[in-house]
This record gives C-alpha cells, structure tokens and sequence, in this order.
C-alpha cells in the first residue's frame, strides 16, 4: 500500500434507512506500523468545519477517532459493547457500539474492512448499523 490513499467510508442504520446508506470518499494518508493499519483523512461540513479522522485496524479491532467540528472515539471489538462521548456543535451523546462482526480483508493495494454493530444512544437502542471501509492506493 503506498502512503496515498483512496478512501471510502460507508455506513447503514437499518431501522432508519436501510435503502440509504451513507458514504464519503476522499483522499488520505496509510502507514503500517507494528502491524496496524493507520488511515487518515478529513471531513469538511459546511455547517460545523473540519474533522480530522483516523481509523486504526488490527486483528480483531477496528478505531475511528474524530476529532475537531464532531469529536468521538469509537472502538469496535467482536463481542464487545465499547461506551463513548460523541461530541457535536449541539451537545454530547453517550454512544455505544456492541460489535457483532468484524470482516478483514488485506491485499497488497488495498484493504476492504466491514463491521456489523448495534448502536445505543443514552442506553437506547437506535439501530443495528453496519460500515465499510474501503481503502486503497490512489495510483493503482
């Protein structure tokens, strides 16, 4: 994987709207350090700025940390009910994500990664949620 990437980060709340999931694709920044995937980029809102995102994948664990217009770490481990403050311009929620799965797959340019989870907010169920993340080198 070169150090510049293509990504793409897609994410589906299926009782709320399963036909309509939400995607973002841009460039980044891949380094591969001890093992472990780091992919970063950034998000730009017109409405609340810039977020600066970095996803850390390992075997058996994937971490999106957001920091900047929204702030939020959140863990997936299979089995796992990981607890977080999702910071936004209108205030903080209590999330949390219970991971049922965690697919990897790793090429030489390219590593795809999908994670089924149950998300809470405030100890209330909202939806059962999945995302992708699709990475890969922006010259192949």
């Amino acid at each position: 994987m070169t150090k510049e990437i293509m990504v793409s980060v897609s994410g589906i709340q299926f009782e709320i709207e399963p036909s309509e999931p939400v995607e973002l694709i841009t460039v980044g920044d891949y380094y591969n350090k001890n093992g472990k995937h780091y992919i970063f980029y950034d998000e730009s809102d017109m409405e609340d700025g810039l977020t600066k995102n970095r996803i850390k994948i390992a075997p058996g664990k994937i971490e999106v940390v957001k920091s900047g217009a929204t702030n939020a770490q959140m863990i997936f481990e299979e089995g796992k009910t990981n607890l977080t403050y999702y910071d936004t311009a209108m205030g903080s929620l209590l999330m949390g994500v219970t991971t049922s799965s965690i697919q990897l797959k790793e090429e030489e340019h390219r590593i795809r990664a999908k994670v089924n989870y149950s998300l809470e907010v405030n100890y209330n169920h909202i939806s059962n949620c999945e995302i992708t993340i699709n990475v890969k080198s922006r010259a192949s």
